[in-house]
């Protein structure tokens, strides 16, 4: 698969001659990989295919039980950890060191649900438990808009012994929301630019 990948990124707009079986008969089917720049500003084509992932061996599955305890130790355990991974990445979006073309809005989500609903019900909840976490984490942030800037506000007031003037908070949610509506339309420019 990984040679299949290496061809098509290395021939954008060049037609490709493969053979596909299908069944019992083998059809011989022209394609030309579109272009697309990547994250690196370098061009490469993309095809648009996935491979199909087999299953498992049944002996290489293990399945656990967890009691009631040890269930909800296990799940604090996994929050915690998808809470510390998202503000990493939200650190490493900040610093550079992942480009924000890694956003993703509802069609990346949409799209990320089709995939591990796939691969069966434990991946589907365990994708539906990350994006749960990554909203909570998001909401914390300190935009105006969102509860993390409410708290802001409210820490500053403990500290300077009076509320934020309303004036004050009215511009912060005017830039709270302009920044959220700008960080929307580019995770949906992300989303559609990957489609």
């Amino acid at each position: 698969w990984q040679q299949l990948v290496n061809l098509i990124t290395q021939s954008a707009n060049k037609s490709l001659q493969f053979s596909v079986k299908r069944q019992d008969s083998i059809n011989s089917v022209t394609v030309t990989p579109k272009s697309r720049i990547n994250e690196h500003g370098i061009e490469q084509g993309f095809l648009g295919v996935a491979p199909v992932v087999q299953p498992w061996p049944e002996g290489y599955v293990e399945t656990r039980n967890f009691g009631p305890l040890d269930s909800i130790a296990r799940g604090t355990q996994e929050t915690w950890r998808l809470i510390t991974l998202s503000f990493d990445m939200i650190g490493n979006l900040i610093t550079g060191q992942v480009s924000v073309k890694n956003l993703s809005g509802p069609v990346g989500i949409a799209v990320g649900a089709g995939t591990s609903v796939s691969y069966g019900l434990v991946a589907f909840l365990s994708f539906l438990a990350l994006i749960s976490v990554n909203l909570g984490v998001f909401n914390l942030l300190p935009l105006p808009v969102l509860d993390g800037g409410h708290l802001m506000y409210y820490i500053i007031e403990l500290f300077r012994k009076k509320p934020v003037s309303e004036k004050t908070q009215e511009f912060g949610f005017k830039v709270g929301a302009l920044l959220l509506i700008f960080l929307t339309c580019f995770a949906l420019f992300n989303d559609v630019s990957r489609l």
